[in-house]
């Protein structure tokens, strides 16, 4: 199996309206994989786009009511500064004693209520500006929104890797969460079961020889490089992952497999078939004419030979029984 795996799922619900790629096609990261479509997501999206275009004409600079305010604070600027000026002269008069007081403060009022007129509409010009902004705000983030979920249907690649196998076919429903397709990217590893007896003699680093019913004349090298410390409950075995030391076909996928952990090694010596091998680590052998048993001591053994490091010489022939 690959290195890393993951399912294509989607977060929104809709139908597959494209599958741009097939089973064994190589993707890269970003590149697009389907596209999911929902009538709901279109009909929010043309609606938010409806709303932003019917809000701009009513909130830029020429909209009705700011003209309108704009107006009305241009004829107050006037009589405010038609008011200062009557005040001002008025103020003078008075501080010469030449009007009395009533009369001052009659123009003194005028211009404080012209004064009061003029900043209130500003203050109103100024709000309704903001309000217009912030209306404007609020239906493009709507529309940003509906984009956004638009795109949640165009499902991509997270990964450079392999499509090993598609779940769902165009035309159909597709829900949140589940699974389309199946990716696998990386290197091609072993995942290897071994029994909770054996964990002790493997760790990472050691040779693994792998035979595979697919490739019968092929005998492929890899290593261990992860031995996971959870015992599996179905299997009742432990975890242990092989990286493969030479190329595979990436198309693979799901292969049963036997392998051969390499716990010890060694060279020049001498070795009889393990079906030879009879009861009480004895063997029969015949020598100079004469068939008989003999103990002997074993050293490391394999799935086919065993190791012998005494009791035997080269001058003997083992006998195989049937």
């Amino acid at each position: 199996m690959p290195e890393q795996e993951y399912k294509v799922v989607s977060s929104v619900d809709g139908y597959l309206v494209d599958a741009l790629v097939k089973e064994g096609d190589t993707v890269s990261d970003g590149q697009m994989l389907f596209r999911i479509s929902s009538d709901v997501r279109q009909v929010q999206e043309q609606g938010a786009r409806a709303i932003v275009q019917r809000t701009i004409p009513v909130v830029t600079d020429n909209a009705p009511q700011i003209r309108e305010l704009e107006g009305r604070l241009e004829v107050a600027g006037i009589k405010k500064q038609q008011d200062s000026l009557q005040y001002m002269r008025y103020k003078k008069l008075y501080d010469a004693n030449a009007i009395s007081q009533s009369s001052y403060e009659k123009y003194y009022l005028a211009y404080q209520s012209s004064l009061k007129d003029y900043q209130n509409l500003k203050q109103q010009l100024q709000q309704l500006k903001l309000a217009n902004d912030l209306q404007l705000q609020q239906a493009r983030n709507q529309l940003s929104v509906a984009e956004a979920q638009s795109g949640i249907g165009n499902l991509k690649s997270y990964v450079d890797g392999v499509v090993y196998d598609i779940y769902k076919k165009q035309g159909d429903l597709i829900t949140p969460n589940q699974p389309i397709a199946l990716i696998g990217a990386g290197k091609m590893i072993a995942r290897l079961l071994v029994d909770e007896d054996d964990l002790e003699r493997v760790f990472e680093g050691q040779k693994v020889f792998i035979t595979m019913d697919a490739y019968p004349d092929k005998v492929f090298k890899a290593h261990i490089t992860k031995v996971y410390p959870l015992l599996s409950k179905v299997e009742q075995s432990f975890r242990v992952d092989a990286e493969m030391d030479e190329q595979v076909p990436q198309s693979i996928y799901g292969l049963n497999l036997e392998a051969n952990i390499v716990i010890a090694e060694n060279k020049k010596v001498m070795v009889i078939p393990k079906k030879a091998l009879l009861k009480g680590d004895s063997v029969m052998i015949e020598k100079d004419g004469e068939t008989k048993m003999v103990r002997i001591e074993k050293g490391i053994e394999d799935e086919e030979y065993v190791e012998v490091k005494k009791g035997l010489d080269q001058s003997a022939t083992v006998i195989i029984k049937q």
